[in-house]
């Protein structure tokens, strides 16, 4: 089948495809089967996000496992029902987008709750474990009622919601933002309702899942080798040995892959480049800094080498060049969208009220933050959102938590007495909430306007997503708790769930406390030193484009810049990779990648995604990969590896 084959103007148009469908209204979209569904799920991811994040302190996004069973939940459910005698209206692709971004908000709350680092650094436990043998009763928090939690979950969740809403415009019709898993949750959702009989998608949806089975079976292949640290394929040192240890490797991610395949070519160049200044040059010469700049050993703490990276993490931007071309599919969704649009006065309204119902509230569940402390957060948080969620639209990113770490600090130095670390704990939470599920919402918005969902029908869902989120989490928290060994407490290495970074969290609380002097040298110089970069390169290619000089093509984007600051290099080598498979196929074949290159990289992107799911249920049983593939250099190194390995045992039958 020819994928060249008429116009592409026409022939890759999605919404001519579903031009015969009727489009449902909001409460069309919000219907009591998709809520039944949601509470379902919900309950069920916020189950397994809790679990992996308590056991090993991060998790994958599940957003593309969410989004296949939510379809495969409800198809059944609807079956279920019409064998029942029930007569029932056939499911749309907006209900479908609807169970996602309920489910995927419930998920982000137990995410960014805390459950698995600031809330368990509270305690005593922990606070004990950091060598305070009698902490001050003041900065701790222990048995703190579930009801209290889910209030405070549910304050902090919902003004995340609210921040979102005034960017999602502004975001993805004013700037044409990609938000690349958002792009592909809706390239996803509408392969799964093409109607029968069109061609070209059709050909599209073959396509998918031609990679989509590929991007898998790698996936499986590749995790039977990762067993232990550093070990298997995401690891290979395509560069040599030496620049491994800076994190220059190739990890052989299809997902990468595909999401560089979608970005534009400036912005995977740009995270390369980032990739190169910081991890080739800045943190390589501050290595050879220890001992005069800073002095402690600890890759985590903020006195060392992570106080420079995440006070050069903490650079804004604004500046977004616009795309006035429009297809007819992008036409179709603008004027949907602007016609379901949350007027900009009540999506303000709706900020400055669930700030102001934080402002009294929390203070009143920790009275060691002032209600001054929490205003003055929520008077920045709409910046820092801004400059997150658009990075998050860029390059899918998100660093919220980078944010949060720093809030900290930054909340304990101001405070400096009895009760600043829970202050600065506490602090961490709200910021945590408002970046992270703003930043997500805004991308499953993203999934709204390209599938025609109401994006008020988008922000009810949202809401409903937190209320079951601050009710079902700390009831799953509880129960875990319940389920703990006699005279163990979560937090603990004997615990089931040892929270490994609770401790780390209430370190930067107890460095805090100690002010900007217990920073490592020249950290703040650096900071504004990379600022005032940020700032001019920002205005050079804002005058630049006003004034028509070629000159503003060729600058970086310097908020995708700064991602590998935090995150390392290896990523933006597989995009890059990605970027130019895309490069060279558009120079075969320009109309096949037109039709087909979303397709391709929504395959990668799904199958490694999807891999996930599996990947926690072994991991919640404690099941292992088989195999360990690790690389050494030459030399005495593996002479040593080889005499262990054939001084082992070997297994007998008996």
């Amino acid at each position: 089948m020819d994928a060249t084959i008429g116009d592409p103007t026409v022939a890759s148009s999605v919404e001519r495809v579903f031009e015969s469908q009727l489009l449902p209204g909001t409460w069309g979209q919000v219907t009591f089967r998709s809520m039944v569904i949601s509470v379902v799920l919900g309950t069920v991811f916020g189950f397994v996000g809790l679990r992996i994040m308590m056991k090993a302190g991060i998790i994958q996004a599940l957003n593309l496992p969410i989004n296949v069973l939510s379809f495969f939940f409800l198809k059944w459910f609807i079956n279920l029902l019409r064998a029942c005698g029930f007569t029932t209206l056939p499911f749309s692709r907006q209900e479908n987008v609807l169970i996602l971004t309920t489910v995927t908000t419930c998920l982000n709350v137990a995410i960014s709750g805390g459950f698995a680092n600031y809330v368990v650094g509270m305690t005593s436990l922990v606070a004990k474990s950091l060598g305070v043998e009698n902490p001050d009763p003041r900065d701790v928090v222990d048995n703190f009622p579930t009801g209290r939690w889910m209030l405070f979950l549910f304050v902090i969740s919902m003004v995340g919601i609210m921040t979102s809403v005034p960017l999602n415009k502004v975001m993805i019709v004013d700037y044409r933002l990609l938000f690349p898993t958002g792009t592909v949750q809706a390239h996803l959702i509408n392969s799964f309702h093409t109607p029968q009989g069109a061609h070209v998608a059709k050909l599209q949806v073959l396509t998918i899942f031609k990679f989509f089975l590929g991007s898998f079976s790698w996936t499986v292949f590749s995790w039977l080798y990762s067993a232990g640290d550093n070990c298997g394929f995401a690891n290979f040192p395509m560069f040599g040995l030496e620049l491994y240890k800076h994190r220059f490797k190739f990890d052989f991610s299809p997902t990468f892959l595909g999401v560089g395949m979608i970005c534009p070519h400036v912005i995977n160049l740009a995270l390369l480049f980032g990739g190169i200044v910081s991890w080739g040059l800045v943190y390589p010469f501050l290595e050879t800094k220890h001992g005069e700049w800073y002095h402690t050993e600890s890759p985590s703490s903020l006195q060392g080498m992570n106080g420079y990276k995440e006070e050069n993490d903490s650079r804004l931007s604004s500046y977004m060049k616009r795309h006035p071309s429009l297809n007819y599919d992008e036409c179709k969704r603008v004027e949907v969208f602007l016609q379901n649009k949350i007027p900009l006065t009540i999506s303000v309204g709706g900020y400055i009220a669930s700030a102001t119902v934080s402002i009294v509230v929390i203070p009143w569940l920790f009275n060691q933050i002032k209600f001054y402390h929490v205003a003055t957060l929520y008077i920045i948080t709409p910046v820092i959102a801004f400059a997150n969620t658009y990075a998050n639209g860029l390059t899918d990113w998100s660093v919220g938590y980078t944010y949060g770490k720093f809030t900290i600090f930054v909340v304990a130095a101001w405070i400096v007495k009895a009760g600043a670390v829970v202050a600065g704990l506490v602090a961490c939470g709200i910021m945590i909430a408002a970046l992270h599920i703003s930043s997500q919402a805004t991308q499953d918005i993203k999934t709204g306007y390209m599938t025609l969902t109401s994006e008020r029908a988008m922000v009810i869902g949202q809401i409903v997503g937190v209320i079951i989120g601050s009710i079902v989490n700390p009831c799953i928290f509880l129960a875990f708790q319940k389920g703990e060994k006699p005279n163990v407490s979560i937090g603990s290495p004997e615990s089931h769930f040892p929270c490994p970074f609770a401790g780390l969290f209430r370190a930067i609380g107890v460095i805090g406390t100690g002010g900007v002097k217990e920073l490592p040298d020249y950290c703040l110089t650096m900071c504004f030193a990379s600022f005032c970069i940020t700032i001019a390169t920002n205005v050079l290619s804002l005058v630049s484009q006003r004034k028509g000089w070629r000159i503003h093509k060729y600058l970086p984007n310097m908020t995708v810049v700064a991602l590998p600051f935090f995150a390392g290099p290896d990523f933006t080598i597989d995009m890059c990779l990605g970027s130019a498979v895309l490069f060279i196929w558009t120079r075969m074949n320009s109309r096949s990648a037109d039709l087909l290159s979303s397709a391709v990289a929504a395959g990668l992107i799904c199958g490694e995604g999807l891999f996930a799911l599996p990947s926690a249920v072994l991991g919640i049983f404690s099941v292992q990969p088989p195999m360990c593939m690790k690389f050494f250099p030459s030399g005495k190194e593996v002479d040593v590896v080889d005499s262990f390995l054939n001084n082992l045992e070997t297994p007998t039958r008996t």
